[in-house]
């Protein structure tokens, strides 16, 4: 019986978890480029591993490309194999690492290759070449960035004390 009740509780942990990540993308969503989301991906994929963290990714994608009704064969795959990367880099090759000052550098390394992603479908499906889309969206890569580096590096020891309670 305990077991179904773990069960039960991991589900409902994962469904809360990823309401937050979808809620706080919607609340900062006015602000381009200021998010909460690497740190919360990494905070989730250093606390509860990674297939939880997937599952989370999984349903924040989805919540949100439907919620703003964006779902495309050229960048909801994007956007899953971005935000995917994270747990399963941070679960795996990174897995030792618990400085604030380093998963502060690999946030920032996150935001970075999360929009060049976008740089293949904008190319062969728009026809956008890669220096432009470069120069129109370096300004808020450069904020995602920034806003990760500091998110992880200020709150990534007390909200995983916090949530491994």
């Amino acid at each position: 019986m305990a077991n179904n009740k773990l069960k039960i509780f991991d589900l409902a942990l994962i469904a809360l978890l990823a309401a937050i990540l979808f809620a706080q993308e919607q609340i900062l969503t006015n602000i381009p480029g200021v998010q909460l989301s690497i740190f919360l991906i990494i905070l989730f994929s250093k606390s509860l591993g990674l297939t939880k963290t997937v599952i989370i990714v999984i349903i924040y994608v989805l919540l949100d490309n439907f919620y703003m009704n964006t779902f495309s064969l050229h960048y909801t795959p994007v956007m899953l194999v971005g935000w995917l990367l994270i747990p399963l880099t941070i679960c795996t090759i990174f897995k030792k690492i618990e400085s604030p000052l380093i998963l502060g550098l690999l946030s920032m390394a996150y935001a970075f290759i999360y929009c060049w992603l976008y740089i293949i479908p904008n190319y062969f499906l728009l026809g956008i070449g890669p220096i432009e889309y470069l120069i129109s969206d370096i300004i808020f890569e450069i904020i995602l960035a920034i806003c990760s580096f500091l998110t992880v590096f200020w709150l990534y020891k007390p909200c995983s004390r916090l949530i491994n309670l």
